[in-house]
């Protein structure tokens, strides 16, 4: 495929990226008639033979696949709205909330999710408008309960996750926390010593640049928690 524009070039809405080809669409752009164009104002990227754009606000875009943390903001009929803390909210329709049958006649929603909820769920499905269908039926969403919740940048996220987890296992282990981190940058701790979790957290974020990180956690968790006891 033709390159249109040039790694870190920037683009707007709509724009033209590559032209024909074989390259892949990521995120952040569209195919439209064999070309690729970009969904929002942001700086072109190249990796292989894959091209996307990251937006310059630096605010989460829901990505078909991703595990999430929302706020349930409104319960209707059928559905419920839920804040990613994105520019799109998602929708979680009655047939993606739970297994089990619901009789909309009978049942109260509020049962299952109300208004001021966080709960874990996963991007079902995104259209080329942003409307964003979301989905409870996968084992790693749930309802959270108690806890607290911190907000990192979204592209930080890999980096507090660690290479195969090592860096969330090792705040978890060292805190005795149990620590969700959400693709979108929101991130919930709830356990023994969360305050220490959170600071490590933010730490991290901070600091996710540098080399020997991990190395370098291990010792302030130590003596963070070392001062707790």
């Amino acid at each position: 495929m033709s390159k249109v524009k040039e790694d870190n070039d920037i683009v707007a809405p709509g724009d033209l990226v590559a032209d024909d080809g074989e390259q892949r669409p990521g995120s952040g752009v569209y195919v439209e008639q064999g070309k690729i164009y970009s969904k929002f104002t942001g700086t072109v990227k190249y990796s292989g033979d894959s091209v996307q754009v990251q937006p310059m606000d630096g605010r989460y875009i829901p990505e078909e696949g991703d595990v999430v943390i929302g706020e349930v903001t409104r319960v209707s009929y059928s559905r419920w709205n839920v804040d990613l803390d994105s520019p799109y909210e998602g929708t979680l329709n009655i047939s993606e909330a739970s297994d089990q049958y619901v009789d909309l006649d009978e049942d109260d929603l509020t049962d299952f999710y109300d208004v001021g909820d966080a709960i874990v769920v996963k991007i079902d499905s995104v259209s080329e408008s942003m409307d964003v269908d979301l989905t409870m039926l996968d084992d790693r969403c749930r309802k959270l309960e108690d806890g607290r919740i911190v907000n990192i940048s979204p592209h930080k996220v890999p980096r507090v996750i660690g290479r195969q987890g090592t860096m969330v296992q090792q705040i978890n282990k060292k805190t005795n926390c149990h620590i969700v981190v959400g693709q979108n940058g929101l991130v919930w701790i709830h356990g023994q010593y969360p305050e220490v979790a959170a600071e490590a957290v933010k730490k991290v974020e901070e600091e996710a640049h540098t080399s020997g990180l991990t190395d370098r956690m291990e010792e302030w968790l130590d003596e963070k928690i070392e001062g707790e006891e």
